[in-house]
């Protein structure tokens, strides 16, 4: 009995220990995560949870100071339906590879994470999640990318005859669990305020930005963007993604008919031809940005929608699929003005690699010129002589840039100098431009196609039909090849032959909503339903212009390309262009060419006063007319000064003397310019009012530029915050500083009138004119002092440093002082009185 006792007691023990083994062994085939990678500043830390073992799921974790804000962990990161298959992060499937580390040209880090499909149906799909992150900053950008190693092959899939592609997801946390706001940042609204300023009522012309502010609610809300805010009392969240798109149909269909709920159009400027297909506001979502209240939280995805893919479409070694770049950041409390501050950092220095295309710089485009002078047709004006000609004028501007627009090349789709006009090609231009120090640049309509080019009639599957099968006629009436094509390889290497020929600046023109719905190009071949390949091609259209931007100024660091979006068919209207370039907003707005007018300039300047705070105007670009036909020859200049640094127009209109004027107050502007990259214009008024006032401010570097403008005459004392200790004088204004405040006398002495001040930093040095009866017009920082110079007699007072000795007043005029030691002892305070118009006064040390 004790011997059976004791062997069933082995027995069990046997078993027992069997039991353990196969249930380590049960553990060990679990998937367990651990953390595969991880990043980390001073303001973020983002985990990826994974395993290189064994499948399992894949979960990114933020951290803002070391708290996580995820609020649930089975929150899917991604998702997307590959072979008629729901696939998600949460699925255990995924196995960890490894990480790629770049070092991005503006300062941030790009991680490229590569996950593996391990098991199942899809067995071998790859995965790279790509993150960009920036010292200081809390925000990631974000891309996905699915793939298919060799032999393998893969279909993209709709469900429930909708694209599911989810990228990125988060479900984020919040101490309070009170109203979430979420504040959605528009900038393709077409004539979104159809009137303009004065009087004269009139479109002006322009995509404006529109800010739509709601509740986050628990149903689920889809915005366009492509930006998003979301605040409350605890925490801001921002989502931005890269794409373009208008908002709406304003301004397509003027003039078109409207039969049976199909749009006929007929006359619709950028696009003529037969289209009998509906075209409404929602074949513009293309993307969209998803919120949704939870319990002690939100959550916010991007989602792919119209035209992402089509059913079906495969993904092998050679055509891997990829999300748009997303943005996501995060932000204490629940101001508006600090998710703004994100976008413009975002836009300013971080969206983009290209530092080119963020450098300042002023410029003259000869299209202006082109509309004026009627000795010849528009474009046979650009000939050797009419182009130096105007070469010689531009750089007494002080230009940086000089650009040649529509009629330098042979033909539209032939992209080499014309050969009648400019047989020696462009290089005895570049000589020219050379000589001043000028960078050439070159206007473009990409898609745009002479029908009696060659390359028209060589490739007939590029040329974009109507519903009729007739050649669309694209502006100017010529017909357009496809983009999403083959033409794609063509045109990137015209541009690289031209990159090769000097071209540092491309003007990119013309690039509309072309309706193209060809088969067997890259957007779909003749098994897809035909509104599908268009609404591929829509898709796809700003992601291939995009990736060309990229190609080409990859090519030449030093190329800037900027996107025209002046007309209502502008399909680039979006953030993608930004992250390759920069944007030219609109040619006239409420006005026409050859107004030398303040009106004019108004318009222009629109787009300063709308966008202020939410698109850095560094990233601007817009032209004047610098004359002085109208009496408006400072006005515009000042307008220019302000943002889009551009002029255009006949220069032979103005004399040598109004041109020299121009090119000094360029040079002042160029002087601080520096200094002021990157900050957020202040505001007060809007176009027309009086006054209307923009102040550009580092206080840090007590450098600024405050420029007014007024219709009527007035006055009007400008308060701004600086530290005073940094500023060595104020130009062009009357002023004084009471304490940490600078005070300005601002005088409109007439209608339609400017004031251009600078605000001109000492370097640290203690020298500083503390205030000024009258306008100072010149002000030099030299190795022994000080050499500035009144626009008339007035009274200067001045601080000077003791440790520069005691200071000497030299003049070639007489003039009245006074000296007195600073409080302290450590200086002195020097007292000029009734200094005539034109004194120069040096001031040195002993």
């Amino acid at each position: 009995m004790l011997k059976q006792w004791y062997m069933s007691r082995n027995i069990l023990k046997l078993l027992g220990v069997v039991c353990l083994y196969f249930f380590m062994l049960s553990l060990s085939a679990q998937p367990i995560n651990e953390i595969v990678f991880s990043f980390e500043n001073s303001e973020i830390k983002k985990v990826f949870l994974g395993s290189e073992d064994v499948p399992a799921a894949i979960e990114p974790i933020i951290y803002a100071k070391n708290k996580a804000l995820a609020l649930n962990s089975s929150y899917p990161y991604f998702q997307f339906c590959i072979n008629h298959e729901n696939i998600s992060s949460t699925d255990k499937i995924w196995r960890f590879k490894n990480v790629d580390e770049r070092k991005m040209d503006n300062g941030g880090t790009e991680y490229i994470i590569h996950f593996e499909v391990a098991t199942g149906t899809i067995s071998g799909l790859h995965l790279a999640i790509f993150q960009q992150f920036f010292p200081g900053s809390t925000l990631v950008r974000e891309k996905l990318v699915i793939s298919a190693k060799d032999g393998d092959q893969f279909t993209l899939n709709k469900t429930n005859e909708q694209n599911l592609f989810n990228f990125p997801s988060y479900q984020v946390k919040s101490k309070s669990d009170g109203i979430f706001k979420n504040y959605e940042i528009r900038i393709g609204s077409w004539e979104l305020k159809p009137t303009t300023f004065g009087k004269r009522k009139k479109g002006n012309h322009m995509f404006y930005p529109n800010i739509l502010e709601s509740e986050v609610v628990a149903d689920e809300t889809i915005r366009k963007g492509p930006v998003n805010i979301f605040t409350n009392g605890d925490l801001g969240w921002f989502t931005a993604y890269v794409h373009a798109s208008q908002d709406n149909t304003n301004g397509m269909f003027a003039g078109s008919k409207k039969i049976d709920g199909q749009y006929i159009v007929d006359a619709m400027q950028g696009t003529k031809g037969v289209f009998n297909f509906p075209v409404t506001d929602n074949d513009f979502m293309f993307l969209g940005i998803e919120n949704k209240k939870v319990r002690q939280g939100i959550e916010i995805k991007i989602k792919a929608r119209r035209g992402a893919y089509f059913d079906g479409e495969v993904i092998n070694p050679g055509n891997p699929y990829s999300s748009v770049w997303t943005a996501t950041a995060f932000f204490p409390g629940n101001k508006l003005e600090d998710g703004k501050q994100i976008l413009r950092d975002y836009l300013l220095n971080q969206i983009c690699e290209k530092q080119a295309s963020r450098k300042p710089g002023y410029y003259y485009n000869t299209w202006g010129m082109q509309r004026n002078d009627r000795s010849k047709p528009l474009r046979e004006l650009l000939t050797y002589e009419r182009i130096f000609e105007e070469i010689d004028y531009a750089a007494e501007l002080g230009i940086d840039l000089f650009v040649l627009d529509d009629g330098w090349q042979q033909a539209h789709g032939e992209w080499f100098a014309n050969k009648e006009r400019l047989p020696q090609g462009l290089a005895p231009i570049k000589e020219k431009l050379d000589k001043h120090g000028i960078k050439m640049g070159l206007w473009f309509s990409p898609m745009g196609i002479d029908s009696t080019t060659q390359r028209y009639q060589d490739h007939p599957e590029w040329v974009i039909k109507d519903s009729e099968g007739n050649p669309i006629l694209a502006q100017w009436g010529h017909p357009a090849f496809d983009f999403v094509s083959g033409f794609y390889d063509v045109f990137i290497d015209d541009c690289k032959q031209l990159i090769d020929q000097g071209c540092r600046f491309m003007k990119w023109d013309a690039i509309n909503t072309f309706y193209s719905s060809l088969p067997n190009l890259h957007h779909g071949d003749s098994t897809v339903l035909e509104e599908e390949r268009r609404a591929r091609y829509e898709y796809l259209l700003p992601i291939y212009v995009t990736r060309a931007m990229e190609e080409l100024t990859a090519y030449e660091p030093e190329l800037v390309i900027e996107v025209d979006l002046t007309e209502a068919r502008r399909v680039m209207v979006g953030l993608a262009p930004l992250s390759q370039g920069k944007l030219f907003w609109m040619n006239n707005g409420a006005s026409g060419y050859n107004d030398y007018s303040t009106y004019r300039t108004k318009s222009m300047r629109t787009i300063a006063n709308e966008f202020a705070g939410i698109i850095p105007l560094e990233l601007f670009t817009y032209a004047n007319y610098p004359h002085n036909l109208d009496s408006a020859l400072k006005y515009n200049t000042v307008n220019s000064i302000l943002a889009g640094n551009g002029f255009w127009g006949n220069l032979q209109l103005m004399t040598k003397a109004e041109r020299e004027k121009v090119g000094g107050m360029v040079a002042m502007a160029k002087q601080i310019q520096a200094f002021l990259y990157g900050i957020n214009p202040e505001l007060i008024g809007e176009v027309g009012d009086s006054p209307e006032i923009y102040k550009v401010v580092n206080e840090l570097a007590g450098a600024g530029k405050i420029i007014g403008f007024s219709s009527q005459p007035t006055e009007y004392v400008c308060k701004t915050k600086v530290i005073p200790q940094n500023i060595l004088a104020v130009l062009n204004s009357s002023y004084q500083f009471e304490k940490d405040s600078l005070w300005m006398k601002m005088s409109f002495k007439s209608p339609e009138s400017s004031i251009l001040s600078f605000i001109v930093p000492n370097n640290h040095v203690g020298i500083r004119i503390l205030s000024s009866t009258v306008p100072i017009c010149e002000v030099e920082r030299t190795d022994k002092g000080l050499i500035y110079q009144a626009s008339r007699k007035g009274t200067q007072r001045i601080q000077w440093d003791g440790s520069l000795g005691k200071p000497i007043i030299n003049s070639d005029k007489e003039f009245k002082s006074k000296l007195d030691k600073s409080e302290g002892g450590h200086g002195y305070t020097i007292h000029l009185e009734n200094m005539d118009k034109s004194q120069r006064i040096e001031i040195i040390g002993k």
